[in-house]
């Protein structure tokens, strides 16, 4: 397997249990597609992705020292909570590498037929920098469907969790 391949992810969603949730299990239409890879050029990514409407996530950044290593927490989120929503998708995983990253994580509701109207989407990221963006490419909230990409930079590990609730 190449570097390139083994730093390519595809995870299926991941339901919410009582007790935790199903990995890497593939579930009904409404799921969530997740896609993490690294980008070599960001620019040469955007310049080859033209039609990507971007809409921004807005950002809260925390700093956090544990066993004197500091780690980033990065929370994107869009939307807000509302009566009667439930948890329609969850989607999470962890990756690191021994040298500096630029990653880009694909969140996309649903995969297949049609969702729940998505009412708030929160990503917590922890990454090793402080430097990241994320964004709405397609749907959005008050829609069937949403797509957002994560992106982080100079990173060396990158995990994060992804909750889409809707109703």
């Amino acid at each position: 397997m190449s570097p390139t391949s083994s730093m390519l992810i595809c995870a299926g969603v991941m339901l919410l249990q009582l007790l935790g949730c199903a990995f890497c299990t593939p579930v009904e239409a409404s799921s969530v597609h997740v896609t993490v890879e690294t980008i070599p050029d960001l620019a040469a990514f955007r310049k080859a992705n033209p039609d990507l409407h971007i809409a921004p996530l807005t950002p809260r950044t925390e700093q956090l020292t544990e066993g004197g290593s500091t780690r980033q927490v990065i929370t994107y989120t869009v939307g807000s909570h509302a009566a009667g929503e439930r948890l329609v998708g969850m989607a999470s995983n962890q990756q690191s590498w021994s040298t500096l990253q630029d990653v880009k994580l694909e969140l996309q509701y649903p995969t297949a037929g049609v969702g729940a109207v998505v009412t708030y989407v929160e990503v917590v990221v922890n990454q090793s920098s402080s430097t990241g963006r994320g964004y709405i490419v397609s749907g959005g909230v008050g829609q069937r469907n949403i797509r957002l990409v994560i992106e982080a930079y100079n990173t060396l590990f990158f995990n994060y969790n992804a909750a889409i609730y809707g109703w």
